[in-house]
Order: structure tokens, then C-alpha cells, then sequence
């Protein structure tokens, strides 16, 4: 499986309904909709944007397939879709495919082996190999971590290999934001008890799955 991505999507503010950005969903599915519906949430008119993380930990990842094949809903790609792609490599030896699915399956990705039926593991893999790096609405960028010290989109756009690990593994102080134009970061990853401002970043992983481990946790959907 060749390594390659859409490295940046880029759209204009939704100047026919309103846009939203959530965090780190992690099969949480039925808390995402119950938060949608509580903001009238119209599926026809509006848009969501995800820092990532679809899949692994919550109740329901398989359905990221369906969520990803939405017009209305865009996500970029996150560490455990990362892993999820690595696992699901046939490209490479054997052993090194092993040690992927055992770091899948020690993250939460237990559920995508065995009885995942073919057809929706095809479609999640297709999925997220179309997650792009980044997202770009209006003046605010949808990362999964936090961006690298680049000074413009299009040196991530020349070489993503160069910086994807940092993109969707990154943890620590955030570094500067130095793209002009870009006032607002949203991003995940790393769990805060709510939104967390740092400069232009925004935190807003807020553990969704947390509340089915019996801990406090929930989903955060903002509008942008």
C-alpha cells in the first residue's frame, strides 16, 4: 500500500448553512449525532470537520466508513487512522505487518480484526487513505497534533512524508503558528478536561470515549 495523501483540503467558509469542528470522536458515533441534534444540526446545509481519530477505543468504530462517505462530514487523519493504514499494509514483511497490527490492537484497535467483515474494512481503508493532513476553512486549519514550524501550507504540500508523524503524533509545548492568514488551529490528540487555548491553537480532544470507560469524558463540537 503506497504511502500517499491529499495533503491539504482546502474549502471555503459555508456561506449556505453553518460549519462545526468536533474532537477526537473514537467510535463515539451516537454521542456525536446526540450532539448534532442538539445543535439542529442540518445534515443538508451544514458542515463537520474532525481533528481526527474516528476509530478505536469507543463503541462503534466501524462506522467511520459511512461517516467518512457523508458530503456533509470531513475529517483529516489522525494517529490511529495512522495505524490502522500501517496494520492493514500488505507491502511489507510480514513481521513488520505484525508488529503494526499488535500496536493497532494495543491502542484500541482490537475490533478491527476478526470479525470485521471484509466489505467494511475495504471501505474504512479507502476512507482514510483519503483523509487529507490538514483542512482549511476560511482562516481557520483542522490538524490532528499540532502543525510543524513551516511557514506555509505549501511545504507540507512538497514532501508530507517529512511531516506527518509530527502531524498527527505530536505532543508538548505547541510550536509558533507562522502561516499568514491563519488565525485559528483546532487539534486533538492529547486529552484536556475541556477546550484548551494555547496562542492560535485550540485543543478540543475532550476524551469522548472516556464516559464508556465509566471516567468523565465527553465529545466537543464547536461552531467555527
Amino acid at each position: 500500500m503506497p504511502e500517499s495523501w491529499k495533503s491539504i483540503l482546502r474549502l471555503e467558509k459555508n456561506a449556505a448553512g453553518r460549519d462545526f469542528v468536533c474532537g477526537d470522536i473514537h467510535g463515539c458515533f451516537g454521542d456525536l449525532e446526540e450532539a448534532l441534534e442538539e445543535r439542529g444540526f442540518d445534515k443538508a446545509r451544514d458542515r463537520l470537520f474532525c481533528v481526527g481519530d474516528l476509530m478505536d477505543r469507543g463503541p462503534a468504530s466501524a462506522l467511520a466508513a459511512e461517516y467518512m462517505g457523508a458530503p456533509w462530514f470531513f475529517s483529516t487523519l489522525g494517529n490511529h487512522e495512522r495505524m490502522f493504514l500501517k496494520a492493514s499494509d500488505r507491502g511489507v514483511p510480514r513481521s513488520a505487518q505484525l508488529s503494526s497490527i499488535n500496536h493497532h490492537i494495543s491502542n484500541g484497535g482490537d475490533w478491527a480484526y476478526g470479525k470485521l467483515p471484509p466489505e467494511t474494512k475495504s471501505a474504512l481503508l479507502e476512507g482514510v487513505k483519503a483523509l487529507p493532513l490538514a483542512i482549511q476553512v476560511g482562516d481557520a486549519l483542522i490538524v490532528h497534533a499540532a502543525l510543524p514550524e513551516v511557514e506555509s501550507l505549501e511545504e507540507i504540500e512538497e514532501d508530507p512524508s517529512e511531516h506527518i508523524e509530527h502531524i498527527v503524533w505530536f505532543r508538548g509545548e505547541y510550536p509558533p503558528v507562522r502561516i499568514p492568514g491563519i488565525s485559528r488551529v483546532y487539534v486533538g490528540h492529547s486529552i484536556v478536561e475541556k477546550p484548551r487555548e494555547s496562542g492560535k491553537y485550540l485543543n478540543i480532544d475532550t476524551g469522548a470515549f472516556l464516559k464508556h470507560w465509566g471516567r468523565s469524558g465527553k465529545l466537543t463540537i464547536l461552531e467555527i
